[in-house]
């Protein structure tokens, strides 16, 4: 008898293909066959009506900080990077890269476990982390940085502190480099282009990948010019036929980070695959949040959303280099559904839902440089996520997970949701 484990009859949606009735192969935790009308030996485990998708890639959120539905500096602990993991890898997130609010480095150690075995957890999606970000300081004020990281973030002071501080920053072997451009609508100071073009010199002189937190169009294209690799967001005042060239000829990401900016609404709050792993009391806080800015969005405003919808469509249809991003860890954002919040959000803006979950698949994968997860094929890791319903025909279904599989390892989703509810 074969080590191997057999799923057979399920629609697979392997990347850019859609295979029914189809055959995937797993063994010692790696994707050996997929195809039709295959046959192997091995145990079968038989998925008829269900549909497969690969397992979730964000290479964007904060991890540590939000308890129930709220984000604080109190709450930040390794404990609860730890169980932001297993959330992630309850709701089929394999992979989670947090970016710039790591504090007293926490995030980096524990990272460097679970890279060396040491971790000593399973369940738990794997950890990328670009360590404390860059921001300008605000005198007699806090700093334009995450409102619940302020104190976390490094505050650059001139081109060769930071250099030195990049440098730091490379000896602990950060994977990315991440910095705030951005006046929060001029109540922040922002960082020069002599210190963000210093930034991003130093982390590419080791070899770091840098990435940039911008508001306006007229940021987008400075950081672009100055040698950013990533846009962490849309520009949120449009974009223009010279951005989108800027964009293709330097072949720089861009984060979709719109979930975080959509009028949120409220029926979310209900689904059985939300509310059954949350406080009942933490909730209805939200609820009640929503409630009193509703028809606005907790961030921004519905007017700034729309235009950010435009842009996505516009930058998608001229063939920019799109990321998915859910911005995880903050207001509505929640740990491990926020990233099925942002697939509803992209396919409400335009996009095919085939379109979306590859964003949220294969090419934030690659965009990690992780050649063996983000697609259902011959030699990836069996990352995979088994749904009771086609979210090609509602992207919702991506919530209702029958079982989540992190290399070829069924996660006990049952025991995580008991263990929060007792908590």
């Amino acid at each position: 008898m074969s080590d191997a484990t057999v799923y057979t009859g399920a629609r697979l949606i392997t990347g850019e293909q859609v295979l029914d009735d189809a055959v995937l192969v797993v063994r010692d935790g790696v994707i050996r066959q997929v195809g039709t009308d295959l046959t192997a030996e091995g145990t079968v485990v038989s998925l008829r009506g269900k549909t497969v998708i690969p397992a979730i890639v964000n290479p964007h959120g904060h991890i540590g900080y939000m308890r129930g539905t709220t984000s604080d500096a109190g709450f930040y602990s390794r404990a609860n990077v730890v169980d932001h993991l297993h959330r992630l890898a309850y709701y089929g997130v394999s992979t989670f890269q947090s970016l710039g609010t790591d504090r007293d480095d926490t995030e980096l150690a524990v990272r460097d476990e679970q890279r060396a075995g040491t971790l000593g957890e399973r369940d738990v999606a794997q950890l990328f982390t670009a360590g404390a970000g860059i921001v300008a300081p605000t005198p007699g004020d806090t700093n334009g940085g995450p409102f619940f990281a302020a104190d976390a973030v490094h505050e650059a002071t001139g081109p060769d502190e930071v250099r030195a501080f990049v440098r730091g920053l490379a000896a602990k072997r950060v994977d990315a480099v991440k910095f705030w451009l951005d006046s929060r609508h001029g109540t922040k100071e922002k960082l020069g282009p002599e210190i963000y073009e210093a930034v991003i010199d130093e982390a590419h002189a080791h070899g770091i990948t840098v990435a940039a937190h911008i508001y306006t169009l007229d940021e987008a294209k400075a950081v672009i010019r100055a040698g950013a690799d990533i846009i962490a967001h849309l520009p949120r005042t449009g974009t223009d036929d010279e951005l989108i060239a800027l964009l293709k000829d330097h072949n720089v990401a861009v984060f979709t980070s719109m979930a975080i900016q959509r009028p949120p609404g409220e029926d979310w709050l209900d689904e059985p695959a939300f509310a059954d792993i949350l406080p009942r009391d933490a909730v209805e806080a939200l609820r009640a949040t929503i409630r009193e800015k509703a028809p606005e969005p907790l961030f921004d405003t519905a007017a700034a959303y729309r235009g950010m919808e435009k842009t996505l469509v516009a930058l998608a249809d001229a063939g920019v280099r799109l990321v998915f991003s859910a911005d995880t860890g903050l207001l509505a954002q929640i740990i491990g559904f926020a990233e099925h919040r942002e697939l509803e959000a992209l396919v409400a803006a335009g996009l095919p839902p085939l379109a979306a979950l590859r964003l949220a698949t294969e090419v934030s994968a690659e965009l990690l440089g992780l050649a063996d997860r983000g697609s259902l094929a011959v030699g990836k890791r069996a990352d995979f996520v088994v749904l009771d319903e086609d979210p090609l025909r509602d992207i919702t279904a991506t919530r209702r997970i029958a079982d989540v599989y992190l290399e070829g390892v069924r996660v006990d989703r049952e025991g995580l949701r008991k263990a929060w509810q007792n908590a």
